[in-house]
């Protein structure tokens, strides 16, 4: 007789797996065996015609789409069938909305050709999400399998405003047990791969969304960030994704073990396969003014131009004095570097060196605010159903020496510690601009010590938690990928510490082959746009047209 645990879990799989038989007309058999990289194999089983749509950039896909080249039909269905092909390779989707996806594009196909007007600046788009956003009538799970069978009756606040801006939501996707890892496992659905080398991560705790965009499977994704989580597999799968400024982007609606825990705030934000997309995300969810009915919300308006114009000054972190970043990261920083320094015309690029200040002490913070019940309610609702810890939730939750249970007193003391750290490092960003009254704007840093993790190793978050920490905004994008021949691991290193060790020891280029090389923008809080402004400058420096 099948146990409780069991029973649930089964129930999880017969859901996703019934949705994805709904793909029509069916998918193709896979090839066998599948190679390492599978991002050639939409070319083998779909349509000439799915493949254009599913690799056009989003914002020219609105565009084809208010001239009425393209249906929200056709492009619903293109990516309906490109993300079933995902889950098969990738095991990353929780559940495919075909038949909401299909009703929805109808009606906005039927109200274009009855007044030749968009539905709004996302008239038509696909978008996807997070298991944990809420979606009417489904069952919202948040990885732990004691939910599998909580159901809601109300969409997540921000996927009611971005319907109400004319996106269709198509997809739910895959995201760690505790939404705690930076790579995506769960006794629920097992592990989700990177679609170019399924040896490697696609990252946490939004996976599921990394692995669908790097398989260009969805063209906008929604996830959160309080510790990376948008970022990581954004990075990870070679895309581009951000982490907001907490309490700019809705959060109404979201499912998660801990409500009203904000010693560190997590926040929403997009995962995108262009920086358009994601600064198109930003302006309007903030332009529709989301603060009206979440209250939490800041009322801060999007600024079209928020940098000076004409001087851009960029601070370049190396290393975080705990983890140095290895080879492939190393070499991309220089890559960007070397070309800022070149410059961009009608901008005065000024590159400064930025050195770490006591990120191994924020780490120590933020690791014991993430959970100052000592991961009590976690703990709880896995031995619920017999839902035994994975061993990064162990990692992170009850091998930590940081994580116990506060007092009232000593959460106090900790969000003293916090908030003066903060004001520390506020200072510190200020000095930069002592000599010409110009602080940096951004800061360019590694996402993570290396690229897509090996399954199971991702057990350093710094480089991204510490932006979390600080309440910074931050946003990662594409260099380059593992070259075999230049980044081979240095010879005679000698490591800082264990931690540093650790990933010095498992680095060779060819357990990496394919892996994406991003890097990290970091603004100060409430820089949201200056962030992605900065990164579109970034880009123009690299050859791009942003």
């Amino acid at each position: 007789m099948a146990t409780v645990l069991e029973t649930l879990v089964a129930k999880a799989v017969a859901i996703r797996d019934e949705s994805c038989a709904k793909v029509d007309p069916p998918l193709p058999e896979l090839p066998d065996p599948l190679p390492l990289n599978v991002t050639g194999i939409p070319a083998l089983l779909l349509t000439k015609e799915e493949c254009e749509i599913t690799e056009t950039e989003p914002i020219e896909l609105v565009e084809k789409m208010a001239k009425g080249e393209l249906t929200a039909v056709t492009v619903v269905k293109s990516y309906l069938r490109r993300a079933a092909l995902a889950q098969k390779v990738l095991n990353c989707l929780t559940e495919l909305l075909w038949d909401r996806a299909v009703a929805r594009a109808t009606l906005i196909d039927e109200y274009f050709q009855k007044t030749g007007k968009t539905l709004g600046p996302f008239h038509g788009l696909p978008i996807s999400s997070k298991e944990h956003f809420s979606v009417k009538d489904r069952y919202v799970n948040a990885s732990f399998v004691a939910w599998a069978e909580k159901k809601v009756d109300k969409d997540a606040h921000v996927i009611e405003v971005m319907e109400s801006l004319g996106a269709v939501l198509f997809a739910r996707s895959t995201q760690p047990q505790t939404i705690m890892h930076v790579e995506t496992e769960t006794v629920l659905y097992g592990t989700s791969y990177n679609p170019y080398n399924r040896n490697l991560s696609c990252g946490g705790s939004t996976g599921g969304e990394g692995a669908l965009l790097g398989f260009n499977a969805t063209p906008l994704g929604m996830g959160t960030d309080i510790g990376g989580s948008a970022r990581w597999p954004a990075a990870s799968n070679g895309r581009y994704g951000m982490r907001p400024t907490a309490g700019r982007v809705p959060m109404g609606g979201l499912i998660g073990p801990t409500p009203g825990a904000e010693s560190i705030s997590g926040a929403i934000g997009p995962l995108a396969q262009s920086r358009r997309a994601m600064e198109y995300f930003m302006k309007y969810v903030i332009g529709s003014k989301p603060w009206i009915t979440e209250p939490g919300l800041l009322a801060v308006p999007w600024r079209e131009q928020a940098l000076t114009p004409g001087k851009l000054k960029i601070g370049v972190l190396w290393s975080d004095g705990v983890v140095n970043p290895l080879p492939p990261v190393k070499r991309a920083l220089q890559v960007v570097v070397d070309a800022l320094k070149k410059g961009v015309p009608g901008w005065d690029i000024e590159v400064i060196p930025w050195e770490p200040k006591m990120h191994d002490y924020a780490w120590e913070l933020t690791s014991q605010l993430y959970y100052t019940d000592g991961g009590e309610k976690v703990l709880e609702l896995l031995a619920s159903v017999g839902e035994e810890p994975l061993p990064l939730t162990k990692w992170i939750l009850t091998e930590n020496p940081y994580v116990r249970k506060q007092d009232i007193h000593s959460l106090w003391e900790l969000h003293s510690k916090r908030d003066a750290y903060r004001a520390m490092y506020a200072e510190y960003w200020n000095e930069s601009g002592k000599d010409d009254g110009h602080p940096a704007d951004i800061i360019l840093c590694p996402a993570a010590p290396g690229v897509a993790c090996l399954h199971g190793t991702a057990k350093y978050w710094a480089y991204t938690s510490h932006w979390n920490f600080l309440d910074y905004p931050g946003a990662v994008f594409p260099v380059t990928t593992v070259d075999q021949e230049l980044d081979v691991p240095e010879k005679d290193y000698t490591p800082m510490n264990y931690q540093d060790k650790f990933f010095y020891d498992i680095y060779s280029p060819e357990k990496f082959v394919d892996g994406p090389v991003n890097l990290q923008l970091v603004a100060r809080r409430f820089n949201d746009d200056v962030l992605l402004q900065a990164m579109k400058i970034v880009e123009n420096a690299l050859g791009r047209d942003s």
